[in-house]
This record gives structure tokens, sequence and C-alpha cells, in this order.
């Protein structure tokens, strides 16, 4: 996957998707769809850049045009039904509504 350092952000006028991906209590990540190319948000030290709130997140791309934004959430839904996973990666995706 490609990176994009939060220094780089300003450049960006249009973004086509943003995703959220929710990592534990208050620690997101965050992915970009930029035409055909996905980017991971990093830090300075190319490390992928944490973020407590979303809020911090929208503040970072307020500038920008984005066509979609979601939120990615693991969740626990076959567990608590009694059905074994259906895949490793069972998410709820949730559409953040940010134009």
């Amino acid at each position: 996957m490609n990176q994009l350092e939060i220094s780089e952000l300003e450049a960006l006028n249009h973004i086509n998707q943003v995703t959220v991906h929710s990592l534990e209590r208050m620690i997101y990540q965050v992915t970009l769809q930029l035409g055909e190319t996905t980017a991971m948000l990093t830090n300075a030290q190319g490390k992928p850049a944490r973020f407590e709130n979303i809020g911090q997140i929208r503040e970072l791309l307020q500038h920008a045009r984005i066509d979609s934004a979601v939120m990615l959430l693991p969740t626990t839904f076959d567990e608590m039904i009694g059905r074994p996973p259906l895949a490793n990666d069972s998410r709820c995706e949730i559409l953040l509504g940010w134009k």
C-alpha cells in the first residue's frame, strides 16, 4: 500500500474516499482513495498516523472535496449470534457523510 504523509494533505483538493479504520477504543487510522491509488496516512516518521477522534481527521481534510467517507469498525456480530465468522475480518461499515 502507498503512503501519504500528513504534511502532504494540503496539496490535495480531491479525495475519492476516506476510510477511517477503528482499531480499538478511540484509536483510528486513515486510508485515502486517490483515483486508482490507495494510500495510508502516515506521520513524519513514515508510520501510520493515529488519531484519537474523527474530528481530528475531519479537520485535517477540511480543505479537500471528499466524494465518500466511511468508518470501518470491527464487529463480533457472528460471535454474538453463535455463528462462526464468515471471514477473518468481520467489519461494519458506517457512512460518515463528509462532503
